[in-house]
Protein backbone atom coordinates (compact mmCIF):
# COMPACT_ATOMS: atom_id res chain seq x y z
CA UNK A 1 0.00 0.00 0.00
CA UNK A 2 1.30 3.21 -0.91
CA UNK A 3 1.84 5.86 1.59
CA UNK A 4 2.62 9.52 2.07
CA UNK A 5 5.74 8.75 3.82
CA UNK A 6 7.45 7.66 -0.08
CA UNK A 7 9.51 10.28 -1.37
CA UNK A 8 8.41 12.17 -4.78
CA UNK A 9 10.00 11.55 -8.31
CA UNK A 10 11.54 15.28 -7.78
CA UNK A 11 13.66 13.82 -4.49
CA UNK A 12 14.87 10.85 -6.06
CA UNK A 13 16.09 12.80 -8.77
CA UNK A 14 17.58 14.79 -6.59
CA UNK A 15 19.33 12.43 -4.33
CA UNK A 16 20.40 10.84 -7.67
CA UNK A 17 22.20 14.05 -8.99
CA UNK A 18 24.23 14.30 -5.55
CA UNK A 19 25.45 10.65 -5.53
CA UNK A 20 26.51 11.25 -9.11
CA UNK A 21 28.07 14.25 -8.66
CA UNK A 22 30.37 12.61 -5.58
CA UNK A 23 31.27 9.71 -7.45
CA UNK A 24 32.69 12.41 -9.69
CA UNK A 25 34.47 14.22 -6.85
CA UNK A 26 35.97 10.53 -6.28
CA UNK A 27 37.19 9.71 -10.14
CA UNK A 28 39.07 13.07 -9.80
CA UNK A 29 40.21 12.25 -6.47
CA UNK A 30 41.67 9.15 -7.98
CA UNK A 31 43.28 10.81 -10.79
CA UNK A 32 45.21 13.17 -8.94
CA UNK A 33 45.95 10.73 -6.20
CA UNK A 34 47.76 8.82 -9.68
CA UNK A 35 50.12 11.82 -10.67
CA UNK A 36 51.47 12.18 -7.23
CA UNK A 37 55.18 10.50 -6.79
CA UNK A 38 55.42 6.75 -5.53
CA UNK A 39 55.40 6.68 -2.09
CA UNK A 40 58.17 4.64 -0.29
CA UNK A 41 55.58 2.03 0.79
CA UNK A 42 53.49 0.77 -2.25
CA UNK A 43 51.58 -1.71 -0.12
CA UNK A 44 49.70 1.51 1.58
CA UNK A 45 49.00 3.33 -1.46
CA UNK A 46 47.87 -0.36 -3.29
CA UNK A 47 45.28 -0.36 -0.44
CA UNK A 48 44.28 3.03 -0.53
CA UNK A 49 43.56 2.66 -4.39
CA UNK A 50 41.26 -0.64 -3.67
CA UNK A 51 39.85 1.39 -1.61
CA UNK A 52 38.61 3.76 -3.59
CA UNK A 53 37.61 1.12 -6.29
CA UNK A 54 35.32 -0.24 -3.83
CA UNK A 55 34.14 2.96 -3.01
CA UNK A 56 33.43 3.49 -6.87
CA UNK A 57 31.52 0.84 -7.35
CA UNK A 58 29.06 0.74 -4.35
CA UNK A 59 28.29 4.11 -5.66
CA UNK A 60 27.33 2.62 -8.90
CA UNK A 61 25.50 -0.49 -7.42
CA UNK A 62 23.58 2.45 -4.87
CA UNK A 63 23.00 4.75 -8.30
CA UNK A 64 21.56 1.41 -9.94
CA UNK A 65 19.22 0.94 -6.92
CA UNK A 66 18.02 3.94 -6.70
CA UNK A 67 16.96 3.53 -10.31
CA UNK A 68 15.00 0.35 -9.69
CA UNK A 69 13.16 1.65 -7.12
CA UNK A 70 12.18 4.73 -9.06
CA UNK A 71 11.06 1.97 -11.61
CA UNK A 72 9.17 0.10 -9.19
CA UNK A 73 7.02 3.10 -8.07
CA UNK A 74 6.23 3.78 -11.49
CA UNK A 75 4.80 0.60 -11.79
CA UNK A 76 3.20 0.63 -8.57
CA UNK A 77 1.51 4.00 -9.15
CA UNK A 78 -0.04 2.77 -12.66
CA UNK A 79 -1.11 -0.95 -10.91
CA UNK A 80 1.35 -3.25 -12.78
CA UNK A 81 2.92 -4.59 -9.61
CA UNK A 82 -0.29 -5.25 -7.70
CA UNK A 83 -2.27 -6.88 -10.93
CA UNK A 84 0.97 -9.04 -11.25
CA UNK A 85 1.21 -9.79 -7.51
CA UNK A 86 -2.46 -10.74 -7.20
CA UNK A 87 -1.97 -12.88 -10.87
CA UNK A 88 0.91 -14.86 -9.13
CA UNK A 89 -1.71 -15.20 -5.95
CA UNK A 90 -4.38 -16.84 -8.00
CA UNK A 91 -1.34 -19.31 -9.94
CA UNK A 92 -0.04 -20.14 -6.48
CA UNK A 93 -3.67 -21.22 -5.19
CA UNK A 94 -5.04 -22.72 -9.01
CA UNK A 95 -1.39 -25.02 -8.38
CA UNK A 96 -1.72 -25.69 -4.89
CA UNK A 97 -5.89 -26.78 -5.68
CA UNK A 98 -4.75 -29.26 -8.16
CA UNK A 99 -1.95 -30.44 -6.54
CA UNK A 100 -4.14 -31.45 -3.49
CA UNK A 101 -6.86 -33.18 -5.80
CA UNK A 102 -3.95 -34.97 -7.55
CA UNK A 103 -2.72 -36.29 -4.36
CA UNK A 104 -6.35 -37.48 -3.50
CA UNK A 105 -7.09 -38.85 -6.38
CA UNK A 106 -3.87 -40.89 -6.36
CA UNK A 107 -4.68 -42.14 -2.52
CA UNK A 108 -8.36 -43.31 -3.78
CA UNK A 109 -6.38 -44.91 -6.38
CA UNK A 110 -4.44 -46.41 -3.92
CA UNK A 111 -7.39 -47.34 -1.84
CA UNK A 112 -10.04 -48.00 -4.24
CA UNK A 113 -9.91 -52.01 -4.35
CA UNK A 114 -9.98 -51.80 -0.58
CA UNK A 115 -13.45 -49.50 -0.40
CA UNK A 116 -15.38 -52.13 -2.83
CA UNK A 117 -14.37 -55.22 -1.04
CA UNK A 118 -16.26 -53.08 2.57
CA UNK A 119 -19.34 -51.90 0.46
CA UNK A 120 -19.62 -55.35 -0.77
CA UNK A 121 -19.78 -56.64 2.54
CA UNK A 122 -21.95 -53.80 4.50
CA UNK A 123 -24.29 -53.70 1.21
CA UNK A 124 -27.88 -55.88 1.58
CA UNK A 125 -28.06 -58.22 -0.72
CA UNK A 126 -30.25 -57.26 -4.07
CA UNK A 127 -28.82 -54.01 -4.17
CA UNK A 128 -27.51 -52.91 -6.95
CA UNK A 129 -25.53 -49.78 -8.19
CA UNK A 130 -28.38 -48.87 -10.22
CA UNK A 131 -31.08 -49.01 -7.40
CA UNK A 132 -28.41 -47.08 -5.20
CA UNK A 133 -28.40 -44.25 -7.93
CA UNK A 134 -31.49 -43.12 -7.05
CA UNK A 135 -30.44 -42.39 -3.51
CA UNK A 136 -27.51 -39.93 -4.56
CA UNK A 137 -29.23 -37.16 -6.41
CA UNK A 138 -27.85 -33.65 -5.96
CA UNK A 139 -28.93 -31.92 -2.91
CA UNK A 140 -31.24 -28.96 -3.14
CA UNK A 141 -33.01 -26.06 -1.34
CA UNK A 142 -36.08 -27.87 -1.69
CA UNK A 143 -35.11 -30.62 0.09
CA UNK A 144 -34.83 -28.53 3.41
CA UNK A 145 -38.76 -29.31 4.70
CA UNK A 146 -40.43 -30.40 7.66
CA UNK A 147 -43.04 -33.29 8.14
CA UNK A 148 -46.60 -32.08 7.69
CA UNK A 149 -47.10 -32.71 12.04
CA UNK A 150 -43.65 -30.97 12.21
CA UNK A 151 -44.34 -27.72 10.48
CA UNK A 152 -44.83 -24.43 12.48
CA UNK A 153 -48.70 -23.42 12.91
CA UNK A 154 -49.37 -20.07 11.66
CA UNK A 155 -51.21 -18.00 14.49
CA UNK A 156 -54.78 -17.47 14.77
CA UNK A 157 -57.21 -15.33 15.85
CA UNK A 158 -57.05 -14.70 19.68
CA UNK A 159 -57.93 -17.97 21.35
CA UNK A 160 -59.68 -17.92 25.13
CA UNK A 161 -60.88 -21.49 26.81
CA UNK A 162 -63.71 -19.97 27.86
CA UNK A 163 -65.25 -18.10 25.00
CA UNK A 164 -63.58 -20.64 22.38
CA UNK A 165 -65.31 -24.30 22.55
CA UNK A 166 -62.91 -26.75 22.26
CA UNK A 167 -60.22 -24.39 21.96
CA UNK A 168 -56.87 -25.08 24.04
CA UNK A 169 -54.78 -22.10 24.75
CA UNK A 170 -51.75 -22.80 23.22
CA UNK A 171 -49.89 -19.57 21.82
CA UNK A 172 -50.02 -20.86 18.44
CA UNK A 173 -53.60 -19.60 18.37
CA UNK A 174 -52.31 -16.29 19.92
CA UNK A 175 -52.43 -13.38 17.42
CA UNK A 176 -53.07 -10.00 17.71
CA UNK A 177 -56.29 -8.21 17.48
CA UNK A 178 -57.68 -8.59 13.77
CA UNK A 179 -56.71 -5.62 11.19
CA UNK A 180 -58.38 -6.76 7.92
CA UNK A 181 -61.22 -9.60 6.88
CA UNK A 182 -61.50 -12.63 9.05
CA UNK A 183 -59.19 -15.32 7.49
CA UNK A 184 -61.43 -18.05 8.86
CA UNK A 185 -65.48 -18.66 9.53
CA UNK A 186 -64.93 -19.22 13.15
CA UNK A 187 -63.32 -16.04 13.10
CA UNK A 188 -66.20 -14.66 11.19
CA UNK A 189 -68.37 -16.28 13.67
CA UNK A 190 -66.66 -13.86 16.37
CA UNK A 191 -66.00 -10.71 13.92
CA UNK A 192 -68.78 -9.10 16.36
CA UNK A 193 -67.55 -10.38 19.84
CA UNK A 194 -66.47 -7.03 20.82
CA UNK A 195 -69.27 -5.26 19.94
CA UNK A 196 -71.89 -6.95 21.45
CA UNK A 197 -70.45 -8.33 24.84
CA UNK A 198 -68.84 -5.12 25.45
CA UNK A 199 -71.78 -2.97 25.19
CA UNK A 200 -73.26 -5.91 27.82
CA UNK A 201 -70.26 -5.49 29.85
CA UNK A 202 -70.85 -1.32 29.54
CA UNK A 203 -74.76 -1.86 30.92
CA UNK A 204 -73.61 -4.34 34.05
CA UNK A 205 -70.93 -1.86 35.04
CA UNK A 206 -73.31 1.15 34.96
CA UNK A 207 -76.19 -1.03 36.59
CA UNK A 208 -73.73 -2.00 39.46
CA UNK A 209 -72.62 1.35 40.03
CA UNK A 210 -76.18 2.70 40.39
CA UNK A 211 -76.63 -0.09 42.58
CA UNK A 212 -74.16 0.23 45.00
CA UNK A 213 -73.57 3.99 44.76
CA UNK A 214 -76.92 5.17 44.16
CA UNK A 215 -75.41 7.52 40.98
CA UNK A 216 -76.78 6.89 37.53
CA UNK A 217 -73.54 7.71 35.88
CA UNK A 218 -69.94 7.73 37.03
CA UNK A 219 -68.09 11.08 36.14
CA UNK A 220 -65.04 8.97 35.00
CA UNK A 221 -64.13 5.53 34.88
CA UNK A 222 -59.94 3.96 35.06
CA UNK A 223 -59.25 1.07 33.10
CA UNK A 224 -56.36 -0.93 33.01
CA UNK A 225 -55.68 -2.76 29.34
CA UNK A 226 -53.29 -5.88 29.16
CA UNK A 227 -51.96 -7.34 26.18
CA UNK A 228 -52.96 -11.32 26.46
CA UNK A 229 -56.67 -10.16 27.44
CA UNK A 230 -57.41 -7.99 24.41
CA UNK A 231 -55.59 -10.65 21.79
CA UNK A 232 -57.65 -13.28 23.23
CA UNK A 233 -61.02 -12.26 23.52
CA UNK A 234 -60.16 -9.56 20.19
CA UNK A 235 -60.30 -6.20 22.09
CA UNK A 236 -62.86 -6.47 24.80
CA UNK A 237 -61.65 -3.96 27.32
CA UNK A 238 -61.06 -1.91 24.05
CA UNK A 239 -64.65 -1.66 23.02
CA UNK A 240 -65.97 -1.31 26.67
CA UNK A 241 -63.81 2.14 26.56
CA UNK A 242 -65.37 3.02 23.32
CA UNK A 243 -68.94 2.19 24.60
CA UNK A 244 -68.46 4.52 27.95
CA UNK A 245 -67.19 7.66 25.24
CA UNK A 246 -70.01 6.99 22.98
CA UNK A 247 -67.82 6.25 19.75
CA UNK A 248 -67.62 3.64 17.07
CA UNK A 249 -65.72 2.39 13.95
CA UNK A 250 -66.70 3.97 10.65
CA UNK A 251 -68.44 1.01 8.55
CA UNK A 252 -66.09 -0.94 6.95
CA UNK A 253 -63.06 0.82 8.19
CA UNK A 254 -61.05 -0.56 11.39
CA UNK A 255 -59.37 2.79 12.35
CA UNK A 256 -61.68 5.72 11.26
CA UNK A 257 -63.90 6.20 14.17
CA UNK A 258 -66.73 8.62 14.51
CA UNK A 259 -69.26 9.33 17.62
CA UNK A 260 -71.90 8.24 18.63
CA UNK A 261 -75.10 10.83 18.68
CA UNK A 262 -76.80 11.80 21.91
CA UNK A 263 -79.76 10.93 20.74
CA UNK A 264 -78.78 7.61 19.87
CA UNK A 265 -76.79 7.01 22.74
CA UNK A 266 -79.19 7.92 25.06
CA UNK A 267 -77.34 8.64 28.28
CA UNK A 268 -74.13 10.94 28.82
CA UNK A 269 -70.29 10.44 27.18
CA UNK A 270 -68.65 8.94 29.91
CA UNK A 271 -65.12 10.07 30.67
CA UNK A 272 -62.15 6.98 30.79
CA UNK A 273 -58.44 7.15 32.23
CA UNK A 274 -56.85 4.31 30.59
CA UNK A 275 -53.40 2.78 32.25
CA UNK A 276 -51.72 0.25 29.97
CA UNK A 277 -49.64 -2.54 30.79
CA UNK A 278 -45.51 -1.94 29.19
CA UNK A 279 -46.60 -5.04 27.06
CA UNK A 280 -49.57 -3.46 25.66
CA UNK A 281 -47.70 -0.18 25.31
CA UNK A 282 -45.17 -1.93 22.75
CA UNK A 283 -47.89 -4.19 20.89
CA UNK A 284 -50.80 -1.84 20.52
CA UNK A 285 -49.65 1.76 19.67
CA UNK A 286 -52.02 2.07 17.15
CA UNK A 287 -54.84 0.85 19.52
CA UNK A 288 -53.65 3.70 21.91
CA UNK A 289 -53.90 6.19 19.22
CA UNK A 290 -57.08 5.38 18.20
CA UNK A 291 -58.30 5.61 22.20
CA UNK A 292 -56.80 8.97 22.09
CA UNK A 293 -58.23 9.99 19.26
CA UNK A 294 -61.33 8.69 20.70
CA UNK A 295 -60.87 10.66 23.50
CA UNK A 296 -60.62 13.77 22.29
CA UNK A 297 -63.06 13.63 19.23
CA UNK A 298 -65.43 13.21 22.24
CA UNK A 299 -63.94 16.81 24.07
CA UNK A 300 -64.15 18.87 21.06
CA UNK A 301 -67.97 17.79 20.11
CA UNK A 302 -69.81 21.08 20.76
CA UNK A 303 -72.45 19.36 23.46
CA UNK A 304 -73.90 20.20 26.94
CA UNK A 305 -71.24 19.62 30.00
CA UNK A 306 -73.95 17.46 31.59
CA UNK A 307 -73.72 15.18 28.52
CA UNK A 308 -70.81 15.21 27.65
CA UNK A 309 -68.29 14.64 31.20
CA UNK A 310 -65.41 14.21 28.97
CA UNK A 311 -65.99 17.78 27.38
CA UNK A 312 -66.72 19.02 31.12
CA UNK A 313 -62.88 17.85 32.83
CA UNK A 314 -60.81 18.91 29.59
CA UNK A 315 -62.08 22.52 30.29
CA UNK A 316 -61.75 22.18 34.37
CA UNK A 317 -58.41 20.72 33.61
CA UNK A 318 -57.27 23.68 31.25
CA UNK A 319 -58.21 25.91 34.21
CA UNK A 320 -56.83 23.60 37.17
CA UNK A 321 -53.45 23.38 35.51
CA UNK A 322 -53.10 26.10 33.33
CA UNK A 323 -51.36 26.29 29.88
CA UNK A 324 -53.39 23.87 28.39
CA UNK A 325 -54.87 23.87 25.18
CA UNK A 326 -58.43 21.61 25.37
CA UNK A 327 -56.41 18.73 22.98
CA UNK A 328 -53.38 18.81 25.79
CA UNK A 329 -56.49 18.43 28.51
CA UNK A 330 -58.39 15.61 26.69
CA UNK A 331 -55.06 13.63 27.20
CA UNK A 332 -56.36 9.64 29.32
CA UNK A 333 -53.96 7.52 27.83
CA UNK A 334 -50.82 6.95 30.04
CA UNK A 335 -48.36 3.95 30.81
CA UNK A 336 -45.00 3.29 32.01
CA UNK A 337 -41.97 5.17 30.16
CA UNK A 338 -40.38 2.91 27.34
CA UNK A 339 -38.44 0.12 28.36
CA UNK A 340 -40.30 0.12 31.67
CA UNK A 341 -43.02 -2.44 32.61
CA UNK A 342 -45.52 -2.44 35.94
CA UNK A 343 -45.74 -0.25 39.03
CA UNK A 344 -43.32 -2.50 41.33
CA UNK A 345 -45.80 -3.16 43.62
CA UNK A 346 -45.98 -6.04 43.50
CA UNK A 347 -42.23 -6.72 44.17
CA UNK A 348 -42.66 -4.51 47.16
CA UNK A 349 -44.81 -6.37 48.96
CA UNK A 350 -43.09 -9.50 47.96
CA UNK A 351 -40.38 -8.18 49.82
CA UNK A 352 -42.18 -6.85 52.82
CA UNK A 353 -39.24 -3.91 53.12
CA UNK A 354 -42.27 -0.99 52.19
CA UNK A 355 -43.31 1.39 55.23
CA UNK A 356 -46.76 3.11 54.13
CA UNK A 357 -49.20 2.41 51.61
CA UNK A 358 -47.58 6.16 50.78
CA UNK A 359 -44.92 4.94 50.09
CA UNK A 360 -46.68 2.28 47.07
CA UNK A 361 -48.87 5.07 45.49
CA UNK A 362 -45.77 7.36 44.97
CA UNK A 363 -44.31 4.79 43.18
CA UNK A 364 -47.25 3.87 41.05
CA UNK A 365 -47.73 7.71 40.44
CA UNK A 366 -44.18 8.11 39.33
CA UNK A 367 -44.12 4.89 37.06
CA UNK A 368 -47.52 5.16 35.55
CA UNK A 369 -47.32 8.51 34.51
CA UNK A 370 -46.26 9.07 31.36
CA UNK A 371 -48.92 10.20 28.65
CA UNK A 372 -49.17 9.25 24.86
CA UNK A 373 -50.73 11.68 22.96
CA UNK A 374 -51.89 10.86 19.33
CA UNK A 375 -50.81 14.38 17.79
CA UNK A 376 -47.26 13.60 18.63
CA UNK A 377 -46.74 9.67 17.68
CA UNK A 378 -44.22 7.64 19.48
CA UNK A 379 -43.56 9.76 22.68
CA UNK A 380 -44.16 8.75 26.11
CA UNK A 381 -44.39 12.34 27.92
CA UNK A 382 -43.90 12.76 31.64
CA UNK A 383 -47.46 13.90 32.70
CA UNK A 384 -47.26 13.64 36.36
CA UNK A 385 -49.90 16.64 37.27
CA UNK A 386 -51.88 16.08 34.58
CA UNK A 387 -51.94 11.96 35.73
CA UNK A 388 -52.88 12.98 38.88
CA UNK A 389 -55.45 15.30 37.93
CA UNK A 390 -57.10 12.55 35.49
CA UNK A 391 -57.54 10.14 38.54
CA UNK A 392 -58.80 12.95 40.77
CA UNK A 393 -62.70 12.50 38.63
CA UNK A 394 -62.45 8.98 38.57
CA UNK A 395 -65.50 7.27 40.58
CA UNK A 396 -65.13 3.54 39.37
CA UNK A 397 -62.07 1.46 38.49
CA UNK A 398 -62.49 -1.25 36.00
CA UNK A 399 -60.62 -4.64 35.51
CA UNK A 400 -61.41 -7.21 32.74
CA UNK A 401 -60.33 -10.44 34.05
CA UNK A 402 -58.26 -12.62 31.52
CA UNK A 403 -59.96 -16.16 32.10
CA UNK A 404 -57.26 -17.86 29.65
CA UNK A 405 -54.51 -17.20 31.58
CA UNK A 406 -55.51 -17.32 35.35
CA UNK A 407 -58.73 -18.75 37.00
CA UNK A 408 -58.38 -15.99 40.04
CA UNK A 409 -57.28 -13.35 40.77
CA UNK A 410 -55.22 -14.46 43.57
CA UNK A 411 -52.67 -16.38 41.87
CA UNK A 412 -50.97 -13.64 40.15
CA UNK A 413 -49.78 -10.43 41.56
CA UNK A 414 -50.28 -8.20 38.49
CA UNK A 415 -54.02 -7.34 38.73
CA UNK A 416 -53.44 -5.73 42.17
CA UNK A 417 -50.03 -4.07 41.12
CA UNK A 418 -51.65 -2.18 38.47
CA UNK A 419 -55.01 -1.32 40.69
CA UNK A 420 -55.41 2.76 41.62
CA UNK A 421 -58.58 2.57 43.83
CA UNK A 422 -56.07 3.61 46.89
CA UNK A 423 -54.69 5.74 44.87
CA UNK A 424 -57.61 7.40 43.33
CA UNK A 425 -58.55 8.07 47.25
CA UNK A 426 -56.06 9.05 48.48
CA UNK A 427 -56.22 12.11 45.35
CA UNK A 428 -59.57 12.82 45.58
CA UNK A 429 -60.87 15.88 47.63
CA UNK A 430 -63.67 14.31 49.19
CA UNK A 431 -61.49 11.22 50.33
CA UNK A 432 -64.14 8.69 48.50
CA UNK A 433 -62.94 5.14 47.27
CA UNK A 434 -63.58 4.12 44.35
CA UNK A 435 -65.75 1.43 43.18
CA UNK A 436 -63.89 -1.63 41.62
CA UNK A 437 -65.53 -3.94 39.42
CA UNK A 438 -64.04 -7.12 37.71
CA UNK A 439 -65.57 -8.35 34.62
CA UNK A 440 -65.83 -11.99 33.74
CA UNK A 441 -66.86 -13.13 30.47
CA UNK A 442 -68.23 -16.22 30.76
CA UNK A 443 -70.02 -19.68 28.74
CA UNK A 444 -69.69 -18.32 24.58
CA UNK A 445 -68.90 -15.00 25.23
CA UNK A 446 -71.97 -13.78 24.85
CA UNK A 447 -72.77 -13.99 28.81
CA UNK A 448 -70.89 -11.42 31.25
CA UNK A 449 -70.63 -11.37 35.72
CA UNK A 450 -69.69 -7.94 36.75
CA UNK A 451 -68.12 -8.49 40.62
CA UNK A 452 -67.25 -5.56 42.75
CA UNK A 453 -63.49 -6.69 43.89
CA UNK A 454 -64.52 -8.13 48.06
CA UNK A 455 -67.08 -9.60 46.37
CA UNK A 456 -64.02 -12.14 43.84
CA UNK A 457 -61.79 -12.04 46.89
CA UNK A 458 -63.92 -13.27 49.17
CA UNK A 459 -65.32 -15.96 46.35
CA UNK A 460 -61.31 -16.64 45.62
CA UNK A 461 -60.74 -17.40 49.23
CA UNK A 462 -63.26 -19.33 50.57
CA UNK A 463 -63.37 -21.79 47.19
CA UNK A 464 -59.20 -22.04 47.34
CA UNK A 465 -56.66 -21.11 50.02
CA UNK A 466 -59.74 -21.40 53.16
CA UNK A 467 -60.79 -25.12 51.60
CA UNK A 468 -59.55 -27.81 52.95
CA UNK A 469 -59.52 -29.68 49.47
CA UNK A 470 -57.81 -27.43 48.06
CA UNK A 471 -54.64 -26.98 50.01
CA UNK A 472 -54.73 -30.61 51.26
CA UNK A 473 -54.39 -31.48 47.57
CA UNK A 474 -51.75 -28.72 47.00
CA UNK A 475 -49.46 -29.77 49.82
CA UNK A 476 -49.76 -33.91 48.81
CA UNK A 477 -49.16 -33.62 45.45
CA UNK A 478 -46.63 -30.20 44.58
CA UNK A 479 -43.32 -30.54 46.05
CA UNK A 480 -44.14 -26.46 45.87
CA UNK A 481 -46.76 -26.62 47.72
CA UNK A 482 -46.07 -24.05 50.80
CA UNK A 483 -44.61 -21.77 48.29
CA UNK A 484 -48.16 -21.69 46.11
CA UNK A 485 -49.93 -21.10 49.99
CA UNK A 486 -47.83 -18.41 50.81
CA UNK A 487 -47.91 -16.55 47.27
CA UNK A 488 -51.86 -16.63 47.63
CA UNK A 489 -51.69 -15.00 50.48
CA UNK A 490 -49.11 -12.47 49.86
CA UNK A 491 -50.95 -12.00 46.84
CA UNK A 492 -54.56 -11.26 49.03
CA UNK A 493 -52.40 -8.98 51.00
CA UNK A 494 -51.53 -6.93 48.01
CA UNK A 495 -55.01 -6.56 47.45
CA UNK A 496 -55.55 -5.78 50.82
CA UNK A 497 -52.53 -2.82 50.34
CA UNK A 498 -54.00 -1.02 47.06
CA UNK A 499 -57.74 -1.38 46.94
CA UNK A 500 -58.71 -2.21 51.21
CA UNK A 501 -61.28 -4.62 49.88
CA UNK A 502 -60.34 -7.64 51.97
CA UNK A 503 -62.19 -8.61 54.80
CA UNK A 504 -60.25 -9.46 58.10
CA UNK A 505 -61.83 -12.61 58.44
CA UNK A 506 -59.83 -14.47 55.79
CA UNK A 507 -56.72 -13.61 57.45
CA UNK A 508 -58.44 -15.04 60.65
CA UNK A 509 -59.41 -18.46 59.37
CA UNK A 510 -55.83 -18.73 57.38
CA UNK A 511 -53.92 -18.33 60.98
CA UNK A 512 -55.85 -20.91 62.61
CA UNK A 513 -55.58 -23.18 59.60
CA UNK A 514 -51.91 -22.63 59.38
CA UNK A 515 -50.06 -21.38 62.44
CA UNK A 516 -52.46 -21.76 65.36
CA UNK A 517 -52.69 -25.51 64.67
CA UNK A 518 -49.49 -27.20 65.96
CA UNK A 519 -49.49 -30.53 63.48
CA UNK A 520 -50.08 -28.14 60.08
CA UNK A 521 -47.19 -25.82 61.58
CA UNK A 522 -44.86 -28.46 61.67
CA UNK A 523 -45.87 -30.12 58.38
CA UNK A 524 -45.03 -26.63 56.29
CA UNK A 525 -41.92 -25.80 58.40
CA UNK A 526 -40.40 -29.62 57.48
CA UNK A 527 -41.81 -29.12 53.84
CA UNK A 528 -40.17 -25.84 53.12
CA UNK A 529 -39.68 -23.45 55.51
CA UNK A 530 -38.44 -20.72 53.65
CA UNK A 531 -41.49 -20.33 52.26
CA UNK A 532 -43.71 -21.21 55.95
CA UNK A 533 -40.88 -17.95 56.90
CA UNK A 534 -42.91 -15.78 53.67
CA UNK A 535 -45.97 -16.97 54.72
CA UNK A 536 -45.47 -15.98 59.02
CA UNK A 537 -44.12 -12.35 57.30
CA UNK A 538 -47.37 -11.94 55.22
CA UNK A 539 -49.34 -12.22 58.47
CA UNK A 540 -47.15 -10.30 60.62
CA UNK A 541 -47.48 -7.56 57.99
CA UNK A 542 -50.95 -7.06 57.73
CA UNK A 543 -51.42 -7.20 61.30
CA UNK A 544 -49.05 -4.43 61.71
CA UNK A 545 -51.04 -2.32 59.22
CA UNK A 546 -54.13 -2.78 60.23
CA UNK A 547 -55.27 -5.33 56.88
CA UNK A 548 -56.10 -7.68 59.74
CA UNK A 549 -57.92 -7.01 63.21
CA UNK A 550 -56.35 -8.95 65.01
CA UNK A 551 -54.60 -8.65 68.96
CA UNK A 552 -51.26 -7.78 70.57
CA UNK A 553 -50.66 -10.79 71.89
CA UNK A 554 -50.85 -12.54 68.16
CA UNK A 555 -48.41 -10.26 66.73
CA UNK A 556 -46.09 -10.87 69.07
CA UNK A 557 -46.61 -14.83 68.33
CA UNK A 558 -46.13 -14.31 64.83
CA UNK A 559 -42.44 -11.93 65.40
CA UNK A 560 -41.15 -15.45 67.98
CA UNK A 561 -42.47 -17.21 65.12
CA UNK A 562 -40.75 -15.63 62.64
CA UNK A 563 -37.52 -15.57 64.23
CA UNK A 564 -37.80 -19.09 65.26
CA UNK A 565 -38.19 -20.05 61.55
CA UNK A 566 -35.24 -17.51 60.20
CA UNK A 567 -32.84 -19.48 62.91
CA UNK A 568 -33.59 -22.49 61.03
CA UNK A 569 -33.04 -21.33 57.74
Amino acid sequence: MLTNNIPTLEQFDLFSSKIANDSNSTMELQQESAQLPAPSTPSRMGRFRNALDRSRNGMNRSRNGIAKAIDRLNRSRNGGDLNQSRNGLDKSLSGLGEKEENTRIQSFGKNRKMWEEKGLKNTPAGITPEKLSSKSKPITIEDDKMPPSARCRLPGEGGDIIIRKGCVGNIHLLKGISTGVPPDEEAEKFSSFPSIVSSNIVADILAKQKELRGKPYPDGVAFTLWATDNMNVYGKSLAQIFALLGVRFVKDSVDDIELVPLIELKRPRVDVIVSCSGVFRDLFINQMALIDRAVKMAAEAKEPPEMNFVRKHSFQLTQELGNLTLREAATRVFSNAAGSYSANIAAWVKSNEWESELQLQRQFLARKCYAFNSDKPGMMEYKSELFRACLRSCEVVVQNLDLNDILSITDVPHYYDADPTKVIQALRFDDKKPLCLLAKTIKDGTEVEVYSLSETIRLDAMSKILSPDYFERVLSQSKNGVRDISNCLRNILGWAVTSGEVDTFIFDIANSLFLEDPKMQLRLREKDNINFRNMVATFLKAGEHGYWDTSDAKIRRLRELKKYAESEI
